[in-house]
């Protein structure tokens, strides 16, 4: 059973995982406001993400989205990066670019469904 473990790499990310939390036993994660949560598919290869991806589409039956998936991951992988993405079209970068560069920009209507709703509730 160790030898799969050792084989998969299990162990040395169980020790991390065990050192870590030794470390964080005197931080109060809630009031520790500057944290940093490390993105969970950083250290993952690209091989290694396409294959995630693809054996969960497969197994949650959504194959047909599976392009889509792959360019999602890459992109979740590091955000920084999303134009060297290969087949990701323009609209899809000039949509990314605004996500990050106009993040609030929305709809006039929903803005006013917003103001309505909050008004509403107060009121009530």
């Amino acid at each position: 059973m160790d030898d799969t473990k050792e084989s998969l790499g299990l162990t040395a990310r169980i020790q991390t995982s065990r050192s870590a939390e030794a470390g964080l036993k005197g931080v109060d994660l809630n009031r520790n406001v500057e944290a940093l949560i490390e993105n969970p598919l950083a250290h993952h290869t690209p091989e290694s993400l396409l294959r995630d991806v693809t054996e969960f589409a497969e197994t949650k039956g959504l194959g047909e989205f599976l392009p889509l998936l792959k360019k999602g991951a890459q992109i979740a992988k590091d955000p920084r990066f999303f134009e060297a993405v290969r087949g990701i079209t323009d609209q899809e970068k000039q949509a990314l670019r605004d996500e990050d560069l106009r993040r609030f920009r929305q709809p006039a209507s929903l803005y006013i469904t917003i103001i309505t709703c909050c008004v509403g509730a107060a009121v009530q």
